[in-house]
Parts: C-alpha cells; sequence; structure tokens
C-alpha cells in the first residue's frame, strides 16, 4: 500500500476511534475457551485503546491468563454499503501510575457524564457507581495490527495497518 493510502487509513482509523463509544473485545481463556465482551474505550493518539473493567470478570480473567486479544469497532449501519469498522489484535494489559491517570484524562475527555458522575453523584446508585469505576482496573489494548474496513470506499475494502510486533 502507498504511503499516502496508509497515511488515509490510519486517518479513517482515528475518526473511527474518536466517534465510537464501545468496542467488542474478543478474549480466550487459559483452556482457550472464547468469549465477548462490550466495553467502552477511549483511544490515545497511538490507538491504544484503554477501558474500565473490574479484576473479576470474565474477560479481565482472561487477558490475566492470556494477554492476547482481539475487537472490532464498528458503528450501526443498516445496508452493505455503509459498513465501516476497525478489526485489530493486540496485547491487553493493566495500566497504572502516570499511565493510569493518562488513561483516565482521556477516558473522562470522551465520557464527559462519568466525570460528573465522580464529582457530583446524583444519589447512592450513582455514588456507588462511581465508587466502583474509581477502584477498577484501567485497561490498555495495545494493537499490533490494526484492519480498516470501509464498504463506501468499494465493497469489501480494506486496508492493513502493522504497529509494532
Amino acid at each position: 500500500m502507498a504511503p499516502a493510502d496508509l497515511a488515509e487509513a490510519r486517518s479513517s482509523a482515528a475518526r473511527m476511534l474518536a466517534a465510537t463509544s464501545t468496542l467488542t473485545l474478543s478474549t480466550a481463556s487459559s483452556e482457550g475457551v472464547p468469549w465477548a465482551a462490550t466495553v467502552f474505550f477511549a483511544a490515545d493518539t497511538d490507538m491504544n485503546l484503554f477501558f474500565v473493567s473490574d479484576h473479576r470478570t470474565r474477560h479481565a480473567r482472561d487477558v490475566a491468563a492470556r494477554p492476547h486479544a482481539a475487537a472490532a469497532i464498528n458503528p450501526d449501519c443498516d445496508n452493505w454499503h455503509a459498513v465501516q469498522g476497525l478489526q485489530l489484535e493486540g496485547v491487553v494489559s493493566v495500566v497504572s501510575g502516570l499511565e493510569r491517570g493518562k488513561a483516565l484524562a482521556l477516558y473522562l475527555r470522551k465520557f464527559p457524564q462519568i466525570d460528573a458522575l465522580y464529582a457530583a453523584p446524583a444519589d447512592e446508585h450513582e455514588a456507588t457507581i462511581a465508587q466502583r469505576l474509581q477502584a477498577a482496573n484501567f485497561y490498555k489494548l495495545a494493537p499490533l495490527r490494526v484492519r480498516v474496513v470501509d464498504n463506501s470506499r468499494g465493497f469489501g475494502w480494506r486496508a492493513e495497518l502493522s504497529l509494532g510486533d
């Protein structure tokens, strides 16, 4: 793929990451049993995807055992020509320290309603949610490969980005 095409694919991927709130994370247990979970995420400029999850969830236990995972990000559409999205594979890790602070800042910028919930919970239920979110792990999916899918450019159009190995 020509450098200009790669730059456009990267730009398309960045736009999709900014415009989409959820991803479907695909993990596997230590025995290789697959699982998929939908999580809210925020992305940085390197296409690292950050999400919050309790360490007791099935997907969190899976990535603790096998950190290699895949994800799909795609907005809803109602016809073949509108299909767009990202398919990613990479490595998931828990973030802490300064990286957790940066992830939290990205997350709160993307989801200001969570920031408002932290600042002033409306009731006990919201206070409980805020406490659980603050105590939960922040995870980073560092993508190794990203496939950009965009049928508006032609049925089956895709571009592959290799971000590292």
